[in-house]
């Protein structure tokens, strides 16, 4: 406790995070709600958003069993490694940091650019140089050597630069000065003609004078301690690293390091968002800093690893990958329904599942989903997404609440946002707008949360008209295909999701300047290529057995979308109109609230999906080796014989396309609600269960041993009797 006491706010506890120790919790929390005295020891009920809440309502094969399966009982059971664009699964597996690469150049060469270079450096020069290589460090002085090296070219000079590197490695820093000083050799020597007319002397008297603002020299220095070449010699520009985190956001390790590397968020880039409540392995790119600074930046954050260091010519960017491995633990299976787990393991092989989008693209709130500030941000309620944004809600972290019940109450931005530490809360950003444009201002407020962010709101309500859709789509219709079903043309890429989409939010999540206005009678003068990507199935397709389910796609609504050419069209201006909205009014005068649409496949599966059932004693058994486990050989724990354990897991491992959602997956194998709220519940029950059982086998045992106590005793008694007769 005394060594981390003085490291700083970021271990101001010293185990994971837990709302009961959360050091702010005391200090912020309210002494009364409505004039009782609160009690301390019950914390406020709250309200999580549902699965059917948010349009997810059907199975692909509803007649299948399903089962009881504890989903994230901890961290360790949910892994997901990325899989790059190259089909590569990620693994943390090497963590050795490159060093500065110093281009080896054979001795014999070395001994030619000596010769070559002797007219300059001569054997004194050496000498010296080689003095300052071996003399101590004395800060009073500036310790140097310096080369007149005008009368080298560029290719000359940088011999020399890889001689001393070579020689005197990390002993001695060189460097070119006075370049910029050099006049055009034209200037100078028309220069030089008139200043001779002017002192009578001709030009051939002043050849052997150079002027100094032609000279270069090569400066060779002592390193000051803790300090090497800062100049960049890594094979390419972009630093790429594989990062292993647990229970962390990804949004916020990237910000993190950014501030250690004096860096824009925008310039720490990643592919994709991984779950925060499980391990997961993903690709970070940065630019110009060097492994060991992005490694000191990684030591300085909690349950961070870093590793398997690579250059690259090109930045990442969102959607630069193939998709997600997961595997998965699903704890407390009952042992008596393998034979139908089995069944369920293998019809969702073969039909699938519908690729809804998960409750994490909504939020965590049930009162206040981000869908409905997505619908204020389109319908121009700027006010309304504000006061949605920083509305009281019981699923806050507990500091939270006090300052939001504060603002709703007084309206005071500034002093509400004086309270909330760091920047990286959206409610911080958007009280310090109305602070500084003006409590009415909610249009310029907005504006401070960063765009990517402010995206994801109309995002989230494009994703609820999907679910619906989805859902609606295969009640009405099954799993069978109708004529104006939608899939992509034959040259496109039949796996491709939401293409657009996901080019649109790579273009926003490196933008860092502010929104862009377009005027809302701009036309569009022809049908856009996007709308080209995909065609309507006829009933000849569908008679030719060409085409499966797996194929249809469905639209995310936008003002230039293609949409089915069926019942199932109309539906989105049915949906789109209990708001007050349209299809053209998507088509919104701030860029980053317009909605062009993309498209979605209905129906995605994994072809890979392996299973297998692990005995375990406790819940707190590692059942999953995560790969620092792995790299650092911790064994996970073992795995007890099957008449000797007292629970059963699900062990899954499977692969998902880009933008699909592994919980989804899940409940079509469980056919239960996948919601934290839910799976909480289930865990509480199941445990309730065991020790239920626990308590009976218990007793009868205690009932067992009184029985044979009293068989005892009576014996005891009749030969007692049997011996006085």
């Amino acid at each position: 406790m005394g060594k981390d006491r003085g490291r700083g706010r970021r271990n101001h506890h010293s185990g994971p995070y837990n709302k009961s120790n959360w050091r702010g919790q005391k200090k912020d929390r309210p002494q009364n709600n409505g004039g009782g005295q609160r009690n301390r020891n019950a914390p406020p009920q709250k309200t999580t958003l549902l699965e059917n809440q948010v349009g997810i309502t059907e199975f692909t094969n509803p007649e299948a069993p399903g089962f009881t399966g504890i989903l994230k009982s901890r961290f360790s059971d949910f892994h997901v490694n990325e899989i790059d664009s190259n089909g590569k699964v990620l693994e943390l597996s090497d963590l050795s940091v490159p060093k500065v690469a110093i281009v080896a150049v054979a001795d014999k060469e070395l001994d030619n650019w000596r010769q070559e270079l002797e007219a300059v450096i001569g054997p004194e020069v050496w000498q010296d140089i080689a003095k300052l290589a071996e003399a101590k460090n004395d800060p009073t002085i500036e310790q140097k050597v310096e080369i007149d090296v005008t009368t080298l070219d560029k290719d000359q000079r940088t011999q020399v630069h890889q001689l001393i590197k070579q020689l005197y490695k990390g002993k001695l820093l060189s460097t070119t000065i006075g370049q910029q000083q050099a006049k055009p050799k034209v200037q100078e020597e028309a220069s030089l003609e008139k200043k001779d007319a002017a002192e009578g002397e001709t030009p051939t008297q002043k050849d052997s004078q150079v002027s100094a603002e032609e000279k270069k020299i090569i400066r060779i220095l002592k390193p000051k301690p803790g300090r090497g070449d800062k100049r960049w010699s890594f094979p390419a520009e972009y630093v790429t690293f594989l990062v292993h985190k647990t229970n962390l956001v990804t949004s916020d390790v990237a910000s993190i390091f950014a501030a250690r590397l004096n860096l824009r968020p925008s310039q720490v880039n990643y592919s994709g968002i991984k779950d925060k409540r499980a391990k997961t392995t993903q690709k970070f790119s940065i630019k110009r800093r060097t492994p060991e600074s992005i490694l000191g930046a990684a030591k300085c954050q909690r349950n961070v690893q870093i590793g398997n260091f690579a250059f690259e010519s090109n930045t990442l960017k969102l959607g630069d990958l193939q998709g997600n491995r997961f595997r998965i633990a699903l704890r407390h299976i009952a042992k008596e329904k393998r034979e139908e787990i089995e069944q369920a393991l293998q019809s969702l092989k073969e039909r699938g599942f519908i690729n809804y989008y998960g409750l994490q693209r909504f939020g965590n709130s049930a009162s206040v989903p981000t869908y409905e500030v997505g619908v204020a941000l389109l319908k121009h309620d700027y006010k309304l997404a504000c006061e949605l944004i920083l509305k009281p809600r019981d699923s806050d972290v507990e500091f939270m609440r006090p300052i939001r019940e504060e603002w709703w109450k007084n309206r005071d931005s500034a002093a509400a946002a004086a309270k909330i530490y760091g920047d990286k809360f959206i409610e911080k950003k958007l009280l310090d707008g109305l602070a500084r444009f003006g409590e009415s201002d909610y249009s310029s407020a907005l504006r401070q949360i960063p765009r990517n962010m402010l995206m994801l709101y109309p995002h989230a309500y494009q994703s609820l008209i999907f679910n619906r859709i989805a859902s609606r789509r295969i009640k009405e219709f099954g799993l069978k295909l109708i004529p104006g079903d939608l899939v992509y043309v034959e040259q496109d890429q039949p796996g491709v999701v939401e293409e657009q989409a996901l080019d649109e939010q790579k273009e926003e999540e490196t933008n860092d300047e502010p929104m862009e206005a377009v005027e809302e009678d701009e036309a569009i003068e022809e049908e856009s290529v996007f709308k080209r990507k995909v065609r309507p199935l006829t009933a000849e397709d569908i008679a030719s057995g060409k085409y499966k389910l797996s194929d249809v796609v469905l639209p995310l609504p936008g003002h230039d979308i293609t949409y089915p050419n069926n019942e199932c069209g109309a539906w989105y201006e049915e949906m789109l109109a209990e708001v007050g909205l349209s299809s053209e009014q998507l088509k919104h005068k701030e860029k980053t609230y317009a909605l062009a649409g993309a498209y979605r496949k209905m129906i995605i599966s994994s072809s890979d999906l392996k299973w297998s059932f692990r005995m375990y004693n406790t819940p707190e058994d590692t059942l999953i080796a995560s790969d620092w486990e792995l790299l650092k050989n911790i064994p996970v724990t073992p795995e007890p014989a099957e008449a000797d354990a007292n629970y059963m897991a699900l062990l899954l491992e499977f692969s998902l396309p880009t933008a699909a959602y592994a919980t989804m997956f899940l409940r079509e194998l469980l056919k239960q609600d996948t919601s934290s709220a839910s799976q909480t519940q289930l865990e509480k029950q199941a445990m309730a269960k065991e020790d239920n059982e626990k308590k009976a086998v218990t007793q009868e045992e205690d009932m067992e041993v009184a029985d044979e106590e009293g068989q005892e005793t009576e014996q005891a008694e009749t030969q007692g009797a049997e011996e006085a007769v």
